[in-house]
């Protein structure tokens, strides 16, 4: 199951994530290898989609994760939605969603129809998960009525660098296309992944800024980087900080810089109708 954090609402990098939410982030990976069944194939549709204005319970959570057959999420806001469905990796980058795209929550059921359950079900689940955004656009799009559009702002980003010092990565062994990763407040854990693919996505999502990836590093990786978040800082606990810790633990470095970024602009966006 994946678990993700409110971008809004974070105050200080991500909020906490469940360890059992474990491997691949349901975020569209740039270098992720097409499905082996085929490679251009569209993904599956889904035949029945049901959307609810989720009733609080008290207890907080919320989730999205693909299914047996087909998808589900609980507690999620429109923001959740577009921030998984176009992998934006920061605030920043979506523009003119009102209000109560952030504040109201949903719950989602989707089904996939009879013809493609069989090829469906044959993905991995790292597959799945690299499907997921496709498959949110079009209910995005039919019960959201979701109309956007594109546009190139400079934005505040970091660029990845090895540092002086030269990296500190471990190359990864194994099946180096069977990579997952695992982030927590204060860590990010990797078991065979590239730099420019989910490690650059867990970075962004820590500092609230797109990470650009310009360490020319080409290999697959173990990553278990180690940090004390801001706030934990400012209130007295010891431990590096992220950037400290990059150096010292991966002998990477983030450099603030501004760049263009790929922006979601909300046209249009409207509550659905309950079913």
């Amino acid at each position: 199951m994946a678990v993700r954090a409110r971008h809004p609402r974070r105050s200080a990098g991500i909020a906490a994530l469940s360890l059992a939410a474990c491997f691949a982030l349901p975020i569209p990976s740039q270098t992720a290898a097409p499905t082996a069944q085929n490679p251009t194939a569209a993904p599956p549709a889904f035949d029945v989609v049901s959307i609810r204005p989720h009733k609080d319970n008290g207890n907080g959570s919320h989730w999205w994760t693909p299914t047996a057959d087909g998808y589900a999420a609980y507690n999620v806001e429109v923001s959740d939605l577009l921030f998984a469905a176009y992998a934006i990796k920061c605030p920043g980058q979506l523009v003119d969603l009102p209000k109560w795209g952030y504040e109201e929550p949903f719950d989602i059921e989707a089904r996939i129809d009879e013809a493609h359950l069989a090829q469906y079900r044959s993905l991995t689940e790292i597959e799945r998960k690299d499907q997921a955004a496709q498959m949110l656009r079009p209910i995005l799009e039919d019960r959201f009525k979701l109309k956007i559009h594109h546009e190139s702002r400079v934005l505040p980003v970091y660029s990845l660098v090895v540092a002086k010092g030269g990296f500190k990565l471990k190359q990864a062994a194994g099946d180096e296309n069977l990579y997952g990763m695992m982030t927590n407040r204060g860590m990010i854990y990797i078991r065979g992944g590239p730099i420019g693919a989910r490690f650059i996505v867990g970075l962004s999502e820590m500092t609230d800024r797109i990470v650009i990836d310009d360490t020319g590093l080409t290999g697959y990786y173990d990553i278990d980087l180690k940090w004390t978040p801001d706030d934990d800082l400012a209130a007295g606990a010891s431990g590096p900080s992220l950037f400290t810790a990059l150096e010292e633990q991966l002998g990477l470095k983030l450099v603030a810089k501004k760049a263009p970024v790929d922006v979601i602009v909300v046209d249009h966006v409207e509550r659905p109708s309950e079913n």
